[in-house]
C-alpha cells in the first residue's frame, strides 16, 4: 500500500515538472518571438500598412492600449514609444521625444502623414473614384486584381471612410471579373448569398475557375501545337508544288 502511495506521488511530481517544461517553453517561444518582430520603417507612402504593422506589434506586446487608453502607467508608456521609434525615420525621434504620451505621438505621425481633415477628403474622394473605375488589366490574375481593389478599400477605411465595406467590393469584383469569368460571377450570384461572402472565399471560387481555364487553354495549345508539327511536312510539300506550277 506504502508503496503505490510512493509510486502516485512520484508520478503527481513527474507531472508537475512536465507541465512546468511545457510551461516554460511555451514562454521561451513567446518571448522569442515578440524579439523577433519586424518593425517596418514609415515612409511618405506606407502609413496605412505602417500603422497596421505596428498596431499588430504593440497588440502582440500588450501594449496597444497605451495608444486607446488614458489610464496608463508610465512604463509602459515608455515601452510603447521606444518600440514605436524603431518604426520611424532617426529624423522624427526629437518630435516624438518631445510629446507627453505616446498616444500624442501616435496622432501627431497619424496627421504628419494623413494631413487635415480636408485634404483626408481630397484623397478619399480619389481614392473612390479609383474604386468606381477599377478595371481588371491586360493579363492581370485574379489575385492580383484582388490585392488591387482589396487595398483601396482598407486605405478608404484608415482615412475614415467606411462606404467601401467587403460586400460592395464583392459585387464589383463581379461586375468587373474578364469576359470568360461571366458565368462563374452569374451563378455566384444566383447562387450565393453575397451580404455574406467574404472576398477570400469569392478569390478562391474565381481561382479555380481560373485555373480550369488555364488548364483547357494549355490543351489546346498543347493540341495545335501537336497538329502543326504533324502537318508541318505536307504544308510544306503543298506550298512546293504550287510554286513549281
Amino acid at each position: 500500500m506504502q508503496t503505490d502511495t510512493h509510486e502516485k506521488k512520484e508520478e503527481s511530481k513527474i507531472a508537475v515538472m512536465s507541465t512546468s517544461a511545457n510551461q516554460e517553453a511555451m514562454e521561451k517561444a513567446f518571448n522569442q518571438a515578440l524579439n523577433n518582430l519586424m518593425w517596418p520603417m514609415l515612409t511618405r507612402s506606407n502609413y496605412q500598412e505602417w500603422s497596421s504593422h505596428i498596431q499588430c506589434n504593440l497588440e502582440a506586446k500588450f501594449l496597444w492600449d497605451v495608444i486607446t487608453d488614458d489610464k496608463i502607467e508610465r512604463r509602459q508608456d515608455w515601452l510603447a514609444l521606444g518600440a514605436m521609434l524603431r518604426g520611424v525615420p532617426s529624423e522624427m525621434h526629437p518630435m516624438l521625444l518631445s510629446k507627453k504620451t505616446v498616444k500624442e505621438a501616435w496622432e501627431a505621425i497619424k496627421s504628419m502623414c494623413l494631413g487635415a481633415d480636408r485634404v483626408k477628403a481630397v484623397s478619399a474622394q480619389k481614392l473612390l473614384a479609383e474604386f468606381e473605375s477599377i478595371t481588371f488589366k491586360a493579363g492581370e490574375t485574379i489575385e492580383e486584381f484582388a490585392i488591387r481593389i482589396t487595398k483601396i478599400s482598407t486605405d478608404l477605411s484608415g482615412l475614415g471612410d467606411k462606404s467601401v465595406d467587403e460586400k460592395r467590393v464583392v459585387r464589383k469584383f463581379l461586375r468587373v471579373v474578364p469576359a470568360r469569368y461571366n458565368q462563374i460571377a452569374v451563378a455566384i450570384e444566383m447562387f450565393c448569398d453575397l451580404d455574406t461572402l467574404s472576398i477570400e472565399e469569392l478569390i478562391g471560387r474565381l481561382r479555380a475557375a481560373e485555373e480550369r481555364f488555364e488548364s483547357t487553354v494549355k490543351k489546346v495549345t498543347k493540341k495545335t501545337d501537336e497538329w502543326t508539327t504533324k502537318n508541318k511536312s505536307r504544308f510544306v510539300s503543298e506550298s512546293s508544288s504550287s510554286s513549281s506550277e
